[in-house]
């Protein structure tokens, strides 16, 4: 492949228990340094937006053992898992998109696109919790700063950065035939030089027959780093062995959840992953950055029959930082070129899919402080595409261009106020144009507008966070069940929408109790409608109403803590049912605890996820009789022990 060539009753009742309760780090401010809101290290409160920011800490004292159950705990967030075993087939929803929330929610490792052209979301699994230093969630459209599928959030994971020579081995046990190993060793040297090694093993036979899965991750760092300038390779492989379960009806999980009616299916992908980058210190307060990312997925396998296929992006990144001195502080300036070159290959026994698809976007975003306390930010996105479809020989080109402006006051050292306008799009990936009505060829960039307004305060030993929003989607990509498809009328094509509107609040309320204890409540509300066209009035699928999450953790004394959190979901319709003719999907509880043991460089970790066994799905697809579901699993346990070096 060549390179790129140039608010309802349950809102009212959380409304008044956030004033009264309040997982962050105490601080009489409200200031973390972040990359999330400038794709540069700045103070967070510059930014108009809402950004989360997730320590290694709260992920250590969780215990969770993926990336998924630790974002299922957090505000504004629901996951969909398609397979069940919590990796490869689970992916992230925000603002209420829910059937195709894998192409509107952003997940990036250090800058890092995971997102595919295809409808395959982002490999989860791949980023190993230890690796992480932490993770930065921004609420809500991030389109001007970011590009194509930020319309939701964007989810950004940091990495650790190497230290003084540190290495730590670790081995997991559980339920369902889960064994996992795992190790690292990094140190900094004092002439600049620094390298990181990470390996882990995970394998289990996971809740469902005919789901066992096996993953191998390596991980390797070197970088160099003086006053003038830093440069940094890396290079991942994966090996990630699936067996696929596949979907059951409602009468088939009523006799069993665990069975399956494909014994044969599988599907088994390597990925290998190559980062370049680095930066320049140009002169005061100015740098130049810049990364080159290639990643490249073979899959093989069998679904009825045997298929294999290909992924390979590549992405090249610089960009400009500086700072521009005023009486009322500095204008913070970010401007740079966003170039993706991507190519999925799909080949199967009724036919094949081959497409590539170019990206050529430039962006500018300044930060202008109006006085010392209000900030406006302006910023604007051009973006260039270019999708080819290699077996007919058509193609499509589309440009749009997106804008950005808000406002964020620092009333005082405790409280700010911001509002933000921020206009974002998604082009339509090689699946989903693979999938369409006879008369189209290909479908129509979808463009969405979004509205929030937010604010956060805190006062002694609580922080308390709110954000309203309202966000209007045109030509928005869905799947309809009931449109006539490239297999015959009803068969089913993706379509665009004529418009969609969602209209929400996210909420968070932290409570330092007492130095030992601390309590989090996050409650979500969305009402997600289809605002035009057949389906006018109806709520968009797989988007629950009300979620809410409440955690927990208290730590004994130097050696023992204890955590726990409990998520809830609310109603909502199977994928699919844009028609609303299938009955709501009920609502449910999770409940996940952990117990902590630390010794000198000793700890030692006992996990229970959905400890009371609630049997819920984590996918709901289509209507009786001809609905698809993924069960998710019952009551799971881990045991781990480790040992800092």
């Amino acid at each position: 492949m060549s390179f790129i060539k140039s608010v309802s009753s349950p809102l009212a009742g959380c409304l008044t228990l956030v004033s009264s309760l309040a997982l962050s780090e105490a601080s009489t401010n409200l200031e973390h340094v972040i990359v999330s809101g400038t794709r540069s290290e700045q103070a967070s409160v510059a930014i108009p937006a809402s950004i989360q920011v997730l320590t290694s800490e709260q992920i250590r004292l969780s215990g969770a053992p993926n990336l998924v159950q630790v974002l299922n705990a957090q505000a504004g967030i629901q996951i969909k898992d398609s397979i069940g075993n919590q990796g490869r087939g689970a992916t992230i929803a925000m603002r209420g998109f829910g059937s195709n929330s894998s192409n509107n929610v952003l997940v990036m490792v250090d800058g890092r696109k995971l997102n595919n052209p295809s409808l395959a979301g982002p490999d989860l699994a791949s980023i190993a919790l230890k690796d992480i230093d932490r993770i930065e969630i921004t609420q809500g459209s991030a389109g001007t700063l970011y590009g194509d599928q930020a319309t939701g959030g964007v989810i950004n994971v940091i990495t650790r950065k190497s230290k003084d020579l540190a290495a730590h081995l670790e081995a997991a046990a559980g339920t369902d035939g889960y064994v996992s190993y795992e190790g690292a060793v990094s140190q900094t040297y004092d002439s600049g030089l620094s390298f990181r090694l990470s390996g882990e093993q995970t394998e289990a036979d996971n809740f469902r027959d005919n789901n066992q899965s096996e993953y191998t991750n390596i991980l390797a760092n070197g970088a160099y780093e003086n006053t003038r300038f830093s440069v940094f390779l890396e290079a991942q492989q994966i090996a990630d062995d699936l067996r696929l379960p596949g979907s059951l009806s409602s009468g088939q999980i009523r006799d069993d959840r665990k069975q399956t009616f494909t014994p044969d299916d599988f599907s088994d992908r390597d990925t290998d992953v190559y980062r370049l980058g680095g930066s320049v210190n140009l002169f005061a307060n100015w740098a130049l950055l810049g990364e080159y990312n290639h990643r490249e997925e073979d899959s093989k396998g069998w679904l009825g029959s045997s298929f294999t296929g290909k992924t390979q992006v590549e992405t090249f990144d610089p960009r400009v930082t500086g700072e521009i001195d005023t009486a009322n502080g500095p204008i913070l300036i970010t401007a740079g070129i966003d170039l993706e070159d991507s190519g999925y290959d799909s080949q199967t026994a009724f036919g094949g899919t081959d497409v590539s698809q170019e990206m050529q976007d430039v962006y500018v975003q300044i930060i202008t402080p109006l006085t010392e306390s209000l900030k406006l930010t302006l910023g604007a996105r051009n973006s260039d595409f270019e999708a080819k479809n290699n077996i007919d020989a058509d193609k499509f080109t589309g440009d749009i261009t997106v804008y950005q402006i808000g406002l964020a006051w620092q009333v005082d050292n405790r409280s700010r106020l911001f509002l933000r306008r921020d206009e974002s799009f998604r082009w339509a990936n090689a699946d989903e144009n693979g999938f369409v009505i006879p008369t189209v060829d290909f479908l129509d960039a979808q463009e969405s507008t979004s509205w929030e307004l937010g604010g956060e305060t805190r006062f002694n030993d609580v922080f308390l966070s709110a954000v309203f929003y309202y966000l209007k989607t045109d030509n928005e990509i869905a799947y309809d069940p009931s449109a006539d498809g490239p297999f015959g009328p009803g068969t089913g094509a993706n379509i665009n929408l004529d418009e969609s509107e969602r209209t929400g609040v996210v909420l968070t309320s932290i409570w330092q109790a007492t130095e030992s204890l601390t309590v989090q409540l996050n409650y979500s509300y969305v009402d997600a409608e289809i605002s035009s066209g057949t389906f006018e009035g109806n709520t968009l699928p797989e988007a629950a109403k009300s979620t809410a999450n409440l955690v927990v953790s208290y730590q004994f004394d130097e050696s023992w803590s204890f955590y726990t959190d409990a998520q809830y979901t609310g109603k909502l319709y199977a994928s699919g049912d844009e028609a609303n003719q299938g009955n709501e999907i009920s609502d449910y509880t999770v409940l996940n605890a952990n117990v902590r043991w630390d010794y000198q460089k000793f700890y030692a970790n006992l996990r229970a996820s959905n400890i009371t066994g609630k049997k819920y799905n984590g996918f709901n697809g289509g209507v009786p009789p001809y609905d698809y579901n993924y069960p998710a699993p019952e009551e799971t346990f881990q045991f781990t022990v480790g040992y800092n070096f």
